[in-house]
């Protein structure tokens, strides 16, 4: 690579942002795109539920997703669950009418057009107070849409359970869907969130949705990418370098773009490379800060005495070896496995075994039991 001018890295560990490499979501883009054409009106992942651990790339995918969508001229919406969603939603729907139809938009009340920001088009008002009402404004503001040609996709992004505000969103999008109106929407979130949602009797009818759980991209995969970016005449990363690196993401979507991130700024320097620990200790300090310390924030001091048992061994954990550390018996031992299981930490890996979902949770569990011990 010259040294005098410098390619653009083609990773992006920040949060949120559409990474230029995707690994092993492909498929998943495509048969949503599909979903959202006209001619494909009774796709059943016109609603999907997509759930994921943190770092896992819900809002990546979603971000692609979106772009595609852009780039076909369907009309998306990013949605963040929050106070102010329903007027975010409005606003987004008003945004992106093109002028030609603005003559035909009703009389609405208090459409939030941009932050702080508030259009007021209350010509009439003798107009029913209902009128005011999310369910009724959102449906003529898709008339207007639908008139247009236009299909709606809404995407949710980190969705929160039990909200007032969320429920309204659902109900109301039901009730979308049961008047055949051209809309879809792609929910994504933690497990534990998703799972809370479905359980919720007012939002029982997401159970029927397409259900995508994220998992880590196959070995193979990353190897593959990361030879296809990282293997060039000007590369000073030998096959053996490549190789280690992408094995040592163990296929999170967060740390293939950490490590591709600090592996390709290192590549560009003028030091031959034999070696990639520092990359993989720079990688590491952020996935621990990042995501690992807001997991471990997170748990009840119980939760942390179950996980720090299981930090005791190499890779897989047996049950009862847990239960011995912990002194504990079975029926409190299941109870805390479920807990943690339910909230994407551990996963089962065979009978009576358990495995962390997170790449390095045994060496960060480790410090941090370290740094009680040392009284930090």
């Amino acid at each position: 690579m010259s040294s005098d001018v410098k390619m653009s890295n083609p990773f992006n560990p920040s949060f949120g942002k559409r990474p230029t490499h995707f690994y092993g979501r492909q498929e998943i883009t495509r048969t949503i795109i599909d979903a959202a054409d006209v001619t494909n009106a009774n796709s059943p992942w016109r609603t999907t539920l997509i759930t994921g651990i943190r770092g896992s790339g819900k809002t990546a995918l979603l971000s692609d997703i979106k772009y595609h969508l852009d780039n076909k001229d369907i009309i998306s919406l990013y949605i963040v669950p929050n106070e102010a969603m329903l007027d975010d939603i409005l606003s987004q729907l008003y945004r992106q009418l093109p002028k030609s139809a603005l003559s035909a938009v009703p009389e609405l009340k208090n459409i939030s057009v941009n932050l702080g920001v508030s259009v007021e088009l209350e010509k009439d008002k003798k107009r029913p107070h209902f009128t005011e009402s999310f369910s009724h404004q959102i449906m003529e503001l898709i008339d207007i849409h639908m008139k247009q040609n236009n299909h709606v996709v809404f995407l949710v992004d980190e969705a929160q359970k039990h909200t007032e505000e969320m429920r309204i969103f659902i109900s109301v999008y039901q009730k979308l869907i049961m008047r055949e109106y051209s809309v879809s929407m792609v929910l994504a979130g933690l497990p534990a969130v998703v799972s809370d949602i479905l359980n919720d009797d007012v939002l029982s009818f997401l159970r029927r949705a397409k259900q995508v759980e994220l998992e880590n991209v196959e070995a193979i995969i990353v190897e593959h990418e990361f030879m296809k970016i990282f293997t060039t005449k000007e590369s000073k990363l030998t096959e053996e370098v490549i190789q280690k690196a992408a094995a040592g993401t163990f296929g999170y979507p967060y740390l293939i773009q950490l490590v591709g991130y600090y592996l390709w700024e290192k590549m560009c320097g003028n030091d031959n490379i034999t070696s990639i620990d520092d990359v993989f200790i720079t990688s590491k300090t952020e996935l621990f800060r990042n995501v690992h310390k807001l997991i471990y924030a997170d748990l009840s001091n119980r939760d942390r005495e179950f996980v720090f048992a299981m930090s005791d061994d190499e890779n897989s954990s047996l049950i009862a070896d847990i239960g011995v550390r912990m002194q504990k018996e079975k029926n409190f031992l299941s109870l805390y496995r479920n807990r943690l299981i339910s909230a994407g930490i551990i996963k089962p890996a065979g009978h009576g075994v358990l495995q962390f979902c997170y790449p390095y949770m045994r060496e960060f569990l480790q410090m941090k039991k370290q740094e009680e011990f040392s009284g930090f």
